[in-house]
């Protein structure tokens, strides 16, 4: 079962983070389980006519392919192969997105998630809590979360969007947010009913109401120009 919850960014921005199960995340290590023995595979075929030298040259090549793979990958987009496949990706526990020592720290841990086999201990300490947050997670502040897609909002104007007039809560940011992702679904009247509401926190000088609150919308998603 995934629970998201809400972050706020210093610069006032909400975001929705859902954390990967354990489910999902074994099926992403799994693939990349799959991709790395195929690469290892192929190294151990070539190296095979090799000799002794192959036999080092081997050792040296799993050395790297199983601390690097990870690193690699999750260093540059906070995604292997794997996650990306599921839409999953590594982020720090605010949400944003990873450095390079998050990244190190929570791999180095990794051996001790897997002890002392199948990543027992790894997945005990992800079903005690609901971020699904393993021991290097813990140690670098990480977790995985599922990729949303970004929503963009139409609205009539393509002037600069200004925050609205008074300062929000979270719930109230991510109500809005969630307003413009769905009022498609709604009648034009029943869109302007409801952005009627909110007649204290938006502009409505050259728009409907409707568009003010997506234009708000944009602006706490971070798509204001």
């Amino acid at each position: 079962m995934n629970n998201s919850f809400a972050n706020t960014l210093p610069e006032g921005v909400s975001i929705n983070l859902t954390p990967a199960g354990i489910s999902i995340r074994t099926k992403a290590y799994l693939f990349d389980f799959l991709l790395r023995s195929v690469v290892m595979l192929a190294f151990g075929f070539i190296f095979g006519f090799m000799g002794k030298a192959g036999t080092g040259l081997f050792l040296v090549t799993y050395f790297l392919v199983t601390w690097g793979y990870y690193i690699l990958f999750e260093s540059l987009s906070g995604q292997t192969p794997g996650k990306k496949r599921y839409k999953l990706k590594v982020v720090q526990d605010n949400g944003l997105p990873c450095k390079i020592n998050h990244i190190v720290l929570r791999n180095l841990i990794r051996p001790a998630d897997s002890f002392p086999f199948a990543y027992l201990i790894g997945l005990i300490v992800m079903a005690l809590n609901y971020q699904f947050k393993r021991l290097g997670d813990w140690a670098a502040g990480t977790m995985v979360v599922y990729v949303e897609d970004k929503v963009s909002f139409s609205t009539q104007q393509n002037s600069n969007i200004s925050p609205p007039k008074i300062q929000l809560s979270t719930e109230e940011q991510l109500s809005l947010i969630m307003y413009a992702e769905r009022c498609h679904t709604l009648s034009s009247a029943r869109q302007e009913e409801l952005a009627n509401i909110l007649t204290d926190i938006i502009t409505t000088q050259d728009n409907t109401a409707s568009e003010a609150v997506k234009e708000i919308a944009q602006y706490y998603s971070g798509q204001a120009t």
